[in-house]
């Protein structure tokens, strides 16, 4: 856990919701660039060289602010006891990889291994100017409603709210890589991230024997390691209670704590609160889903060298004599060196298939169904001992110059494995593996945190429990940012081979998935919910803040939205995660609120204190009870206009005994370190003393507000001790005021 301070603070205002924006630039060769999808509930940051979350590591490197590496829930960073925590972000990071021989030379091997790449002992590999070259970073915002509050005349319901698309060059194996990533703000499609993958062949070269495949490394999460273990590493998860997981029928590899790890000093306050989210600190379950894999360019029998044992060759090709996919499933620990992954590794599929097939003999014939023979069997004897690396491939492929192939893959994350209903699947994975206790094939009950399910081989070495799941929800009710029906990951990934084939809604719970089957380009055509509208807070004369917004999104039509609007839903909350207060409910032209000179709606929250904030929120609901996402999260400090001379200057708490008693939000630091300063003018100097006259810091003042924050964090960034401390103030007019408050910790 970092204990020293680093205050941030990040608002969401109306600017989230902007117009149709297209920022694109092609950059020059060896610009390494990101953008960051922030549009639904899964946050991620995306690369210009392949990598996604962040430069892979074993977690050694920590996080970066405001730059989220899979994280879900979003706008989750939170400050507590004074440590601030950048997020339930869950990837020690991610990449593209790819490997292949050119004109079947087989002596003649490469790979691109364009982000998930570290050194020998886990640190962060270079990406650029080593894998990759980047070309091209572009953003494009298709939202429905402008930041002026007025309806974009060029928004498509067909296409994704949010597109980035990243491209670069490959450059050992000479391919150029577009990669195109989609998100949504509607309920029940906002908890995944859709990848599509266009590889060409820009090298005067066949490639031959090539795998395409992705380096993930699952980590559910960040924020619930550093409470428990006061670090977020890799080696925290091997053997305890994560478990790297493979859901068959939905061709889906992900991660999951056994418990979702009730937090170890606030569970009962958080759970009966909803603070921070509720009681949970690693609730999540987090995965990938191929959603298309190209067949067209599998390398035919006969003309690959890839390596099939005698054994397999009976049954690992198709009806097209083609290898059955996916050709890789693999779960690795923290180090994902070269050698071990490409030239010779888990890639090579000419020296050895590093993760063998189903075989269709002995307990593979009983457990699995005769889909599965000759498919990639997951790694599952190490799901407990490796259950962050998860490496993720197709092929032998052969792309001759020129030629493009498409592939396609979605991040999901979900409230748990599973619903409690779901215990009658099972999943292959959640055991100890190879350590003892896991017989083969190791499937076992898909788990939830609503009902706990045990068997023996859920006993892992450091965490001797047969138990799995939770009665969490037994309890306490879902925490607000599971916003619909959509809840566990299987739910999630339901909905994103919904979004991307455009067809109807199938739970694939004993429907077996295709992803060769669905289409390229995707579809991308669901019903969508009425769009929220772009709100703006302000302050009024009697510190009671003012939420408005224009009546301009009630015109909103298109042939894909769910219903009509019924009314609007105002919202506050002290923190994103914690559980929304409404504070009223507004009809279309409610004379309460509706002003029709501007064609505009006004409400004022009655219980908003001086120098506190809050974040609000305005949600469409539609006619059939359908809700729009909070896509216009305002944060807001309550303030009134800066006295007009320097008279008289307050500190309140004073004295301050333990805590602040300040609520609402905190995005300066922890709330209950806050002390504020009141009665100051537009512009002022604020010096703090010790009892012996020693400066411990100064505060500069230059807004239009009448009070301001501090956090006791002294010039040398050290927390105040208790004491009797003195102030004083300068206005720009050389008056002076002074005073002195107490602090009792």
């Amino acid at each position: 856990m970092n204990t020293h301070r680093r205050w941030h603070s990040v608002q969401w205002g109306a600017g989230v919701v902007g117009a149709l924006l297209l920022i694109s630039a092609t950059l020059p060769a060896q610009s390494r660039r990101y953008e960051i999808h922030s549009r639904g509930m899964l946050h991620q940051t995306v690369y210009n060289t392949g990598e996604l979350g962040r430069p892979y590591d074993d977690g050694s490197s920590g996080s970066t602010p405001n730059v989220p590496s899979f994280e879900w829930p979003a706008r989750s960073s939170v400050n507590i006891d004074g440590t601030p925590y950048h997020g339930q972000y869950n990837s020690f990071g991610a990449g593209f990889y790819v490997f292949a021989t050119k004109n079947l030379d087989s002596s003649s091997r490469y790979t691109d291994m364009c982000g998930a790449v570290s050194d020998n002992d886990g640190n962060a590999g270079v990406v650029e100017g080593v894998y990759s070259e980047p070309l091209a970073l572009s953003r494009t915002e298709n939202y429905p409603v402008l930041a002026d509050g007025s309806l974009n005349p060029a928004y498509n319901a067909d296409e994704a709210e949010e597109v980035i698309v990243s491209r670069w060059k490959a450059l050992n194996t000479g391919l150029t890589i577009t990669r195109t990533s989609r998100a949504w703000s509607y309920p029940d499609y906002d908890d995944f991230i859709i990848y599509e993958y266009e590889l060409e062949n820009t090298s005067p070269d066949t490639l031959t024997d090539m795998i395409v495949a992705w380096g993930y490394s699952l980590a559910a999460s960040m924020f619930g390691t550093e409470r428990v273990f006061n670090r977020w590493s890799e080696a925290d998860f091997r053997a305890r209670d994560q478990f790297a997981r493979y859901d068959l029928m939905r061709y889906m590899t992900y991660n999951h704590d056994r418990t979702g790890s009730p937090d170890p000093q606030y569970f009962s306050q958080w759970a009966a609160s909803g603070r921070f989210g509720g009681g949970l600190t690693s609730p999540q379950a987090v995965g990938v889903i191929p959603l298309h894999y190209d067949h067209g360019h599998l390398a035919l029998r006969g003309e690959t060298n890839a390596f099939v044992a005698r054994s397999d060759n009976r049954y690992v090709w198709d009806t097209s004599n083609k290898l059955k996919q996916p050709y890789i499933n693999r779960y690795e620990n923290g180090n994902l060196y070269p050698s071990k992954v490409g030239n010779y590794g888990f890639l090579d599929c000419i020296s050895q298939r590093k993760t063998g097939p189903v075989q269709n003999i002995g307990t593979d014939a009983v457990y699995f169904s005769p889909y599965w023979w000759g498919r990639a069997k997951p790694s599952w004897t190490i799901g407990s001992r490796q259950p962050v690396g998860h490496i993720y491939g197709f092929g032998p492929y052969t792309l001759r110059p020129g030629e493009k192939m498409t592939m396609v893959v979605a991040e999901v994350a979900g409230f748990g494995a599973g619903v409690p209903a779901d215990s009658v699947y099972t999943d292959l994975g959640g055991g100890a593996g190879s350590d003892g206790n896991d017989p083969d094939p190791g499937l076992h009950p898909v788990p939830s945190l609503g009902a706990e399910i045990s068997y023996l081989a859920a006993v892992t070495p450091n965490g001797p429990s047969s138990t799995m799941g939770s009665t969490y929800l037994q309890h306490y009710p879902l925490p607000s940012y599971v916003n619909s029906n959509v809840v566990s990951i299987r739910d999630v990934a339901d909905r994103a081979i919904q979004m991307y084939g455009g067809g109807v809604l199938v739970k694939h719970d004993t429907v077996q998935f295709e992803p060769k089957d669905t289409p390229t380009p995707g579809l991308y055509q669901v019903t969508i919910p009425f769009p929220a509208p772009a709100i703006r807070v302000t302050n009024t004369p009697t510190a009671r803040n003012r939420i408005s917004w224009s009546a301009a999104v009630e015109t909103f039509s298109t042939p894909r939205l769910n219903a009509a609007l019924s009314h609007y839903e105002v919202l506050r909350a002290n923190h994103p995660l914690d559980r929304w207060v409404r504070l009223d409910s507004v009809g279309i032209r409610d004379p309460r609120y509706y002003n029709s000179v501007g064609s505009s709606y006004e409400l004022e929250d009655p219980s908003s204190t001086l120098l506190e904030s809050y974040y609000y929120a305005v949600v469409s609901v539609d006619l059939l009870g359908g809700r729009s996402g909070k896509t216009n999260i305002t944060l807001h400090e309550t303030q009134l206009p800066a006295a007009s001379t320097l008279e008289h200057v307050y500190v309140v708490p004073n004295p301050l005994i333990m805590t602040s008693g300040y609520t609402g939000a905190s995005p300066g630091g922890d709330i209950n370190d806050r002390i504020g300063f009141f009665g100051l003018p537009k512009r002022a100097t604020i010096r703090i003393f010790s009892y012996s006259g020693q400066l411990v810091n100064t505060i500069e003042h230059n807004a239009d507000m009448y009070s301001v924050a501090w956090y006791q964090v002294t010039r040398n960034n050290q927390m105040l001790a208790s004491g009797v401390y003195f102030f004083t103030v300068d206005d720009d007019q050389g008056n002076r005021v002074q005073g002195k408050f107490v602090v009792i910790h």
